[in-house]
């Protein structure tokens, strides 16, 4: 049911009561075995419903196998992720209780769920993909708050609707001495006034701070007109196109795009659309192609690429870097490039990709474990990247500074609001989702984007080599959208902003003061049950004495 609520299904009520079926499940169980049962069976439902696209997409037209093998892999794995703060929960219910209030404990919920998710985002393991907030991306008048919160205020709010509802429902299934369920009790009426107001805080947010009016496709300062390529490049057969044609075709859209624009500031362009190491020098005829229609256009391109670096002096390579047969050490790199007229290459600003997707573009913790790195190799060019160190705000010279996010990493708030936090006055998506094709995953990650727009107050433009496309204003409205499988260029203005939210100066903090209360409660209980054993104990040994 909760899986429903996820694009592009966008059934967002269906949430409130998939969870407080959840919380039924898990107050109502026998034990932890019955726990594991109902609370497992429950999170592989709810993927397959909600990431089933993973698998899917590896039977598609030229597709590798092991995105089929890795997308049924993850869901026992990702499942038992997903049921650890039931059982969270479960421990403490079991050693917090107080006798008068049965269901205080309901107030616990929401901060161990936050607490999960947050967790769940740290690390070379995480993936956040199914943060109950991402839910909401059509629901702006409830998510404006985010600016605050972020994402994880959503599912705060998720949570405590949840909470609540089950509360309703324990009420009402108490039968009274006329064998009839009170509907109308005083109390029940009580927890219909509470679920009501707490239903439309975030509307309330939305209209004191005037959020619609003050952000919605609204220009305040300065603008910047862009243009955005969708070439609509099949993924699978990309890298093992004939260089040239690809290369050659990609110049005629940025000419196309730049000659009846010629005040466009900035031409922007997908994930990796090169399937070559894009700065070598044995590619530099590929390179002057591209680079040659950026000098002419006098306009600046921004792009994603293959990027190669060799390690001259091997001590400074990373342990996990690869090696030729001769002991020279080398990575490859997932990166975006800021092609400026009139300045070669070896001055371009350059960004690599930081979060990389784990088991496919990179083995977790291969720095750690290094056999592992030689694990899983994909035949389209992009197994074993290097994770990328710098965190580059790039410069439009006067114009403006913006950052890069690069596929998967737009869907970690705190990390895009770090960029933001650094001076970036727009943020740049670039990605590849040709992989999903219309299957659920393309439509998920593209509403994401909407999220990180909200939370930072920014002008966010979305450049996907398959779509989705497009630009994204502060108040999370798509002002210019493509569909999936079409060859387009647009071109829209952007406006640019220094000030920053709370969120992007404060990050997660939020979500950090659920984790922290959630282990405070851990070691509370921890506490108890320690102090419960020592006096059973003691107990026991009197009444052994005195017997």
């Amino acid at each position: 049911m909760v899986a429903s609520a996820f694009p592009p299904f966008n059934l967002f009520f269906f949430s409130f009561i998939g969870i407080a079926i959840l919380i039924h499940l898990i107050s109502d169980s026998k034990g932890y075995k019955q726990l594991f049962l109902r609370t497992f069976t429950y999170a592989i439902f709810l993927q397959l419903v909600a990431l089933s696209w993973i698998a899917l997409s590896g039977l598609g037209k030229n597709a590798d196998i092991f995105l089929f093998i890795g997308g049924l892999v993850l869901l026992p794995i990702h499942a038992l992720f997903l049921i650890i703060p039931s059982f969270v929960y479960y421990f403490i219910s079991g050693n917090i209780k107080i006798k008068r209030y049965v269901y205080l404990n309901l107030f616990f919920f929401p901060f161990i769920w936050v607490a999960f998710e947050y967790f769940h985002a740290i690390g070379e393991l995480s993936f956040p993909w199914l943060t109950l907030g991402n839910a909401f991306t059509t629901r702006l008048d409830k998510i404006q708050y985010i600016d605050i919160t972020g994402v994880y205020g959503v599912s705060f709010w998720v949570c405590v609707l949840a909470a609540l509802i089950y509360y309703l429902y324990s009420i009402l299934k108490v039968k009274h001495t006329d064998n009839k369920i009170k509907i109308t009790s005083k109390k029940a009426i009580i927890i219909y006034a509470v679920i009501i107001i707490v239903y439309i805080l975030p509307n309330i947010y939305s209209y004191v701070n005037n959020c619609e009016r003050n952000f919605s496709n609204n220009i305040k300062n300065k603008k910047l007109k862009v243009g955005i390529i969708q070439p609509n490049i099949d993924p699978w057969a990309k890298w093992s196109a004939k260089l040239y044609e690809i290369t050659n075709d990609y110049a005629l859209q940025i000419r196309e795009i730049g000659k009846t624009n010629s005040e466009l500031d900035l031409i922007i362009m997908p994930e990796t659309i090169t399937p070559y190491y894009f700065l070598e020098l044995y590619n530099d005829d590929l390179y002057r192609i591209i680079k040659n229609s950026v000098d002419s256009l006098n306009i600046p391109v921004f792009m994603g690429i293959p990027d190669f670096v060799r390690y001259g002096d091997s001590t400074i390579a990373p342990i996990d870097a690869k090696k030729y047969k001769s002991g020279e050490r080398y990575d490859v790199f997932n990166s975006s490039v800021l092609l400026e007229p009139g300045k070669e290459k070896t001055i371009q600003q350059k960004y690599s990709k930081i979060r990389l997707v784990a088991g496919s573009e990179r083995m977790p913790h291969q720095d750690k474990l290094v056999f592992l790195k030689d694990l899983v190799k994909w035949g389209v060019g992009i197994s074993s990247y290097q994770i990328g160190r710098d965190s580059t705000i790039f410069n439009l010279g006067a114009k403006a500074k913006f950052n890069c996010g690069i596929c998967y990493e737009s869907i970690y708030p705190d990390f895009i609001s770090s960029f933001v936090d650094k001076g970036s006055e727009f943020i740049v998506i670039i990605t590849n989702d040709g992989w999903w094709g219309k299957l659920p995953g393309t439509y998920q990650h593209s509403q994401y984007s909407v999220l990180r727009a909200i939370e930072n107050r920014r002008w966010l433009v979305r450049s996907a080599n398959t779509g989705v496309s497009g630009i994204i204003d502060p108040y999370g409205n798509y002002i210019t959208e493509t569909q999936v499988n079409e060859r387009k260029s647009f071109i829209g203005e952007i406006g640019l902003s220094g000030e920053k939210t709370f969120y992007t100066k404060y990050g997660d903090v939020f979500a950090q003061s659920c984790y922290f209360f959630s282990i405070f409660l851990i070691v509370l209980s921890l506490g108890k049950k320690l102090v419960g054993k020592l006096f059973r104990k003691e107990f026991d040994i009197d009444n052994k004495k005195s017997g």
